[in-house]
């Protein structure tokens, strides 16, 4: 039982203070990359505590109604005294109630968080494909699947599918110039080569599925803020800075939902940040994001041996 508090008390922590210190070291996007799996490695570690952290609760609980003779040797921890009976019959009554719910709970949440993810999937599958129909293919480009849609309205954007695509509306391509038009595909196809489409479903079903918990909701807005950092950077290596910032500029249209587009999630930082990148190694920013992800997986390890060295002191 001591395991299963420490968890949870260190997964509470974590999904509280979380929110409130991760935005703060990314908001210049220094280290983007770096930001992403800070956030990814706690949201990560805070589920899994609170998650493994239950388990251990209904397995120690459980154990101890099917073994009362144990009691004494588990250090009479109150929820044994109540599991047993020790405490009436409505506290025991009342402590199964509670466990029930929080088990049912855990599985209805896991089910819906599946469904989500497959409709989503799905969802995305059918718009790649619409996409192929409707549009004609551009063959110029090393993009696969680079497919214009006849608009007037300025955007690119690109969907996870079967295979993937990349969108470009044809008022994009009669605003945009060639090594800028280059470096917004560079942009996209950096989405998909390093499967940032897939990453965000993820994200925005962990925001949908647990609407009141902050370390999923801002962490999601976070999380699709760094991955249009992380493509910007990929596009810049392969292009230079002056024509995706241009390019950025130009673009003037949204994606639609669950589409990963160049000029959305706060594109005007975005520009000030390729305008005026930040020099130097930013040794607080990027200590900070390594003591988070370290938290993240030595906190419920250490948590877990510092209780199994408790557990043996008292054997011994």
């Amino acid at each position: 039982m001591t395991v299963a508090v420490g968890l949870f008390a260190y997964a509470t922590v974590v999904a509280v203070v979380a929110p409130r210190i991760l935005p703060r070291l990314n908001r210049h996007g220094v280290v983007p990359h770096l930001g992403v799996v800070a956030w990814l490695t706690l949201i990560v570690s805070v589920l899994g505590s609170w998650s493994v952290g239950l388990v251990l609760a209904l397995a120690d609980v459980t154990r101890t109604w099917f073994h009362p003779d144990r009691l004494v040797a588990s250090g009479l921890h109150e929820a044994e005294e109540i599991a047993t009976g020790h405490a009436g019959l409505a506290a025991q009554l009342g402590l199964m109630a509670v466990i029930c719910a929080l088990t049912v709970l855990a599985i209805v949440l896991g089910i819906r968080l599946a469904r989500l993810q497959l409709r989503m999937r799905m969802r995305a599958r059918e718009h790649a494909d619409a996409l192929r129909l409707t549009g004609h293919r551009l063959r110029r480009h090393e993009v696969a699947d680079l497919v214009v849609l006849d608009t007037a309205e300025r955007a690119a954007y690109c969907v996870a599918g079967s295979p993937n695509v990349v969108v470009v509306t044809s008022g994009a391509l009669a605003a945009l110039q060639d090594d800028e038009l280059d470096a917004v595909l560079a942009h996209e196809h950096a989405h998909l080569e390093r499967r940032h489409p897939l990453l965000l479903a993820v994200m925005r079903g962990l925001a949908t599925t647990f609407p009141r918990l902050r370390l999923c909701t801002v962490g999601a807005r976070e999380v699709a803020r760094l991955l249009e950092m992380c493509a910007d950077d990929a596009a810049v290596r392969r292009h230079g800075r002056a024509p995706l910032l241009s390019g950025l500029l130009t673009l003037s249209g949204a994606a639609p939902a669950g589409a990963l587009a160049a000029s959305g999630a706060d594109v005007l930082a975005r520009a000030e940040r390729l305008a005026a990148p930040r020099s130097g190694w930013h040794v607080h920013t990027r200590a900070g994001l390594l003591t988070g992800i370290a938290l993240g997986v030595g906190g419920p390890l250490l948590i877990a041996a510092t209780a199994a060295s408790g557990i043996l002191i008292c054997l011994l």
